[in-house]
């Protein structure tokens, strides 16, 4: 395995011992510090998906599991599962002892949390996808005016035929 430079290094010890992936590259990356919050996402998320710091991170995993230290690995199924567990205990006790402030307070902020959980994950697709689309109309343009082509069709043609698997075919027609 590729051994991982300083800020790698620290960028995975930072999402093992919990933090976000975005603070654990602010952390590691001190340039980053002045980066948009989505800048440092794309970053962050590509840096994540690299085999080799998926593999420290396993390992880094593994060890924390095994030696028995205090240090905590909070998954994301653990949260779940404990707002879950507070969610039916907050409704037990409203059920039992009727609606109050305290257990109806923590039966809505466990649903609210589960809310966050489940549709976080879809917001930050989202927002990756726009970023995607964004960079790939630039891209789009670039190549318009590197093959000074007015015509929208004629490359849109090529692009779908590409997508298609016909790109040839298009491009021998012209």
């Amino acid at each position: 395995m590729a051994e991982l430079n300083k800020q790698e290094e620290e960028y995975v010890q930072g999402v093992v011992a919990g933090l976000s992936q975005r603070k654990a590259y602010r952390k590691a990356y001190a340039l980053s510090k002045r980066w948009k919050d989505e800048t440092v996402d794309v970053k962050a998320s590509l840096l994540f998906k690299v085999d080799k710091i998926q593999i420290r991170y396993r390992d880094l995993l593994r060890e924390a599991r095994n030696s028995g230290s205090n240090m905590a690995i909070w998954t994301r199924e653990q949260a779940f599962k404990d707002y879950e567990w507070l969610k039916d205990k907050a409704k037990e006790n409203i059920e039992e002892e009727g609606v109050r402030k305290a257990n109806s307070d923590a039966f809505l902020s466990s649903i609210e949390g589960m809310n966050k959980m489940a549709f976080h994950d879809l917001e930050l697709v989202d927002k990756k996808l726009k970023a995607e689309i964004e960079r790939i109309k630039a891209d789009t343009e670039k190549t318009k005016l590197l093959l000074g082509g007015d015509e929208e069709t004629d490359l849109d043609d090529g692009f779908l035929a590409a997508l298609e698997g016909k790109a040839a075919d298009v491009w021998e027609d012209e």
